[in-house]
């Protein structure tokens, strides 16, 4: 019997687990309300670029001495001001630093989705190990019904005196380890779902039980898309043009400045010792030339400089990575695409050995140390075919990941690998802040409808839907096994 946790699981298809974490992840969630916060912040960082205002009011109590006697007078003056004051950008610096803020907005969000990618494809391995670790744990339980109906025959030869009492140990011997094998991989099973559970935001998720099937490589090999495509690499670039525009920002330091105020008194009393006097209007230019600071502007240059070179290695170490991935995800799918199709050729050659060593053990034709050889050899090839699938899985995930198909590209839309899980389920939040760059070209920045994010967005087609979709080219990553010449190989070393 197949165990479960200990709190009732929640049975998914994969579409609907990834869906899952998309919405209630929760370390997602906190990436999200990062990103956001970054949005407000580039709105905030720009605000002095606009005109401000102040009011003010000032009161005195002044007394004064009064001519030809020695009396005083006490008199209270008072006015209100408004003040307008704007610091006029005739260098460029607005425009540079509205750009590089928006670029470390950029930056954010781009590590965010590439957080999404590494997740994502966490959440497909893990959940390719646990389907895999299912059908290990049903065929380790298998093999002990098997040995265990062996040790009964044994036992009831041994007391029609037919074999010795050495038969008896061995065979007892050999239903202890598989209750230890079943035992582990049950263990294994549970610490998977546990991981599973984890990433889906606390929910006890358990894989569908449905028919075991052997991936097909889906996955278009370019080098260049997969450098467009992958966000680390995408937040390296960002990061490199945002150091580039912040040492042309950093090279105004000693650039003049012109600051223009503007200011009126719309009450004054009394008159006379009220400074400024009632309805009195003023204005003001002050144009300032700086002269030296110390060489702060000369050394914050070099160090946007270094920043710069910094960046440019950065992004030079992330191409070599995204070569090294691809390169590395590619050798393993073949290693385990080759090792599935001779451990295929292994089973059906260790179940006909198995089968004929039964038949002659039973007639007493055999000895029962073959028999356990047999079984032992067919209980490792079956082992290790399902370790290849998995591995093919694993492959499969990490090409995926490697080009940066488990997360949005930089307009928001999700990549071709995600298609099946529901395309258009984007993060909550996520939709409302992906235009700040686009929307603000060639403007300032001023909040606007999309200043708010939107909480919830409704999926342009939800897991079902995909799910029951007339297939792509890229929709769908498997194939059944029982269709192919894989059939006895997987009805074998699988489905059992």
């Amino acid at each position: 019997m197949i165990p479960s946790s200990s709190f009732a699981s929640v049975s998914m298809t994969l579409p609907q687990y990834i869906r899952e974490i998309l919405l209630n992840n929760h370390t997602l969630r906190a990436g999200m309300k990062n990103v956001e916060a970054s949005y407000y912040s580039v709105l905030a960082s720009v605000g002095y670029q606009r005109p401000s205002t102040s009011g003010t009011f000032t009161g005195s109590y002044v007394t004064k001495q009064t001519a030809g006697n020695s009396s005083q007078e006490h008199v209270f003056a008072g006015n209100i001001g408004l003040r307008l004051t704007q610091r006029i950008d005739i260098n460029g610096s607005y425009k540079l630093d509205e750009q590089q803020n928006i670029m470390g907005y950029e930056v954010t969000r781009a590590n965010f989705d590439n957080n999404i990618n590494t997740l994502i494809a966490a959440a497909e391995e893990a959940w390719w190990s646990a389907v895999l670790a299912r059908e290990n744990m049903k065929l380790q339980h298998e093999i002990l019904l098997q040995r265990s109906e062996n040790h009964r025959v044994t036992v009831e030869k041994y007391n029609q005196e037919l074999v010795p009492k050495l038969d008896i140990v061995r065979s007892e011997a050999q239903v202890v380890a598989a209750e230890t094998l079943e035992k582990n991989a049950e263990t294994t099973y549970l610490n998977l779902l546990a991981e599973l559970s984890l990433m889906a935001g606390g929910l006890d998720v358990e894989p569908v039980d449905e028919e075991l099937k052997v991936p097909e490589f889906d996955v278009a090999l370019n080098f260049e898309d997969a450098l467009q495509y992958r966000p680390d690499v995408r937040a390296a670039r960002l990061t490199l043009e945002r150091a580039q525009i912040v040492k042309r920002l950093t090279a105004k330091g000693l650039s003049p400045t012109l600051d223009f105020a503007f200011q009126i008194t719309p009450w004054s009393d009394p008159e006379s010792y009220a400074t400024p006097n009632d309805q009195q209007v003023g204005g003001s230019l002050v144009f300032s030339v700086p002269i030296t600071d110390g060489n702060a502007t000369k050394y914050k240059v070099f160090n946007a400089d270094r920043l710069i070179q910094a960046a440019e290695s950065s992004l030079e170490a992330l191409k070599e990575q995204t070569r090294r991935d691809i390169t590395v995800a590619m050798n393993n799918w073949r290693n385990a695409s080759a090792a599935e199709h001779d451990k295929q050729r292994q089973v059906e050659r260790a179940e006909e050995e198995l089968r004929i060593t039964e038949l002659m053990y039973s007639e007493g034709m055999g000895a029962q140390i073959d028999l356990i050889n047999a079984q032992t050899a067919y209980q490792a090839v079956r082992t290790e075919y399902l370790d290849a699938v998995k591995n093919m899985y694993i492959a499969l995930v990490a090409m995926r990941k490697a080009v940066g198909d488990y997360s949005p590209d930089e307009n928001g839309t999700w990549n071709e690998a995600l298609s099946r899980y529901g395309k258009g389920n984007n993060i909550l939040g996520e939709l409302g802040l992906k235009n700040l760059r686009t929307s603000t070209a060639g403007a300032k920045i001023s909040p606007s409808k999309n200043a708010e994010p939107e909480k919830v967005v409704e999926p342009a087609e939800n897991a079902e839907e995909t799910k029951n979709a007339e297939p792509t080219k890229n929709a769908e990553p498997t194939k059944n096994a029982k269709s192919s010449k894989k059939a006895k190989s997987s009805k074998t070393g699988a489905a059992k």
